[in-house]
């Protein structure tokens, strides 16, 4: 399949693209006026020099846009390479320069083109030295074009006079267009700044305050994330909700606050626990856990059945066992009882959560600390 010259899927080369045929044009719409000056002889050169001009131009606009359209430019700094652009446009400027006679005008336009398009990425220093080439070259340009006898000339002088005009207009340029990138870049570092701003807030709007693990939307959109997912893949996927055991004693014997250093050690616990565990055997787990509510987690395990499931569940329960939670009224032994349930094709995230519930409360009443699959 034949790919688009201007691709639809990626906007930044799209854009380069764009301002290349853009730069063609330029070129182009520069046609009637030299056909115009070549008819009353105001050029140094007749149809066969204009249609050597428009070759050259046309072949540099096509042999750059190949390169970009490639993928060639991405290897350099600019990938537009505006910079070797707006010097080659130049340098044409400078021959159609040497041949005009009186239509002068149309080549100091072509400079002020040329320059405008550094407004997309020079910097103040690469718009000076620019400046600084073009200067250079016209003054040569000058010597070679004028001998010293025709130096007195009114030629020569309305020469000069286009020539402090190009270079006041260039400087102005340089100063404009340099501004113009600095307020462009200065706009990307703020909306940089602003989408950094923006993630960091739903972050922190998916965030559990208590435990910092995701809170209950999140949990929920991560399920129904899941159940797509399982329904257009046909990939399994389960879930838990663990419950802690007899939490509202640590409650009435320690205070509320130890209650949270209770909780947030079990976050940590869950939290750690997930990244060592793999219960898809592919690697890197890709599970979520947060705070479902009160003293109950939730943990979405992506790729594994129920089966699974329970046996990381029971590493997760023997080690919380193990590992009493380090609080300010010293170490407490925290249990937890906990349902999973693997996901049915067919039945709803509600039913899901309801079959790891009842599976949960089994748990506590077969007697706690103990992980039950749900039937």
């Amino acid at each position: 399949m034949v790919r688009s010259l201007i691709p639809k899927d990626d906007r930044q080369l799209a854009t380069r693209l764009k301002r290349q045929v853009m730069g063609l044009v330029s070129y182009l719409m520069f046609m009637a006026p030299l056909v115009y000056s070549v008819e009353n002889g105001w050029v140094g050169f007749g149809y066969v020099g204009l249609a050597w001009f428009l070759g050259v131009a046309v072949t540099i606009n096509v042999l750059f846009f190949v390169a970009i359209r490639g993928g060639f430019s991405r290897r350099f700094a600019d990938p537009s390479m505006v910079v070797l652009q707006v010097g080659l446009a130049a340098l044409l400027a400078l021959v159609m320069a040497y041949y005009a006679k009186e239509a002068t005008v149309i080549t100091t336009a072509l400079f002020f083109t040329a320059f405008f398009f550094g407004i997309f990425s020079f910097t103040r220093v690469q718009y000076l030295a620019l400046t600084a080439a073009v200067v250079l070259g016209y003054a040569l340009m000058l010597v070679i074009k004028y001998d010293p006898s025709q130096r007195g000339s009114d030629a020569f002088r309305l020469e000069l006079l286009y020539f402090v005009v190009l270079v006041m207009v260039l400087l102005w340029l340089s100063i404009l267009g340099s501004y113009v990138v600095q307020l462009r870049a200065s706009l990307a570092r703020r909306s940089a700044d602003l989408a950094t701003a923006l993630a960091r807030l739903k972050e922190l709007a998916s965030r559990d305050e208590l435990t910092g693990l995701y809170n209950r939307r999140h949990l929920m959109d991560t399920l129904e994330q899941q159940q797509d997912r399982a329904v257009r893949y046909d990939e399994p996927f389960a879930l838990c909700i663990l419950d802690i055991d007899h939490f509202k004693r640590v409650n009435d014997s320690y205070g509320h606050g130890v209650g949270d250093e209770a909780l947030r050690a079990v976050g940590e616990c869950v939290r750690s626990h997930l990244r060592r565990m793999d219960v898809i055997g592919r690697g890197k787990s890709q599970s979520t856990c947060g705070r479902y509510g009160g003293e109950e987690f939730l943990l979405v395990l992506p790729h594994a059945d129920g089966a699974d499931a329970w046996v990381s569940i029971e590493r997760l329960r023997t080690a919380m066992h193990d590992s009493p939670a380090l609080t300010s009224a010293g170490p407490l032994s925290i249990t937890f009882s906990a349902g999973v349930a693997q996901y049915r094709h067919g039945e709803s995230i509600a039913d899901m959560l309801r079959r790891a519930d009842a599976a949960m409360y089994r748990a506590k009443s077969e007697g706690r600390d103990r992980v039950e699959l749900a039937e």
